[in-house]
């Protein structure tokens, strides 16, 4: 029971701010192009399935040229909501530039 978070006790007028920027906020993304073609969570029409399809693709493609190719996969389904994503991402981003391989983030 400790993986669940509570139900929002959030006011009617607090849920329909929370809508109205979220939509704003979702079409300045999209609109300027913030948001990179490998960011598939919580974007209107892009599924699992695209994230799937395109770490396959891209694993494959690599593999045909040939490349090295690795992977590193964490579930941080708790973890994540405390962790420093700055010193992560640093982290990350100095000990995959020692290997001459990209970086998908």
């Amino acid at each position: 029971m400790n993986n669940y978070r509570p139900i929002s006790l959030l006011t009617v007028m607090s849920n329909i701010l929370e809508i109205i920027m979220f939509k704003r906020l979702e079409q300045h993304l999209e609109s300027n192009n913030i948001l990179t073609t490998e960011q598939f969570g919580f974007r209107k029409g892009v599924h699992i399935e695209n994230a799937v399809f395109s770490l396959t693709n891209d694993v494959i493609t690599s593999l045909n040229q040939p490349q090295e190719v690795g992977g590193i996969f964490c579930d941080l389904t708790k973890e994540f909501d405390c962790v420093n994503h700055t010193i992560l991402l640093n982290k990350l981003t100095l000990l995959w530039n020692q290997r001459e391989m990209p970086l998908l983030v």
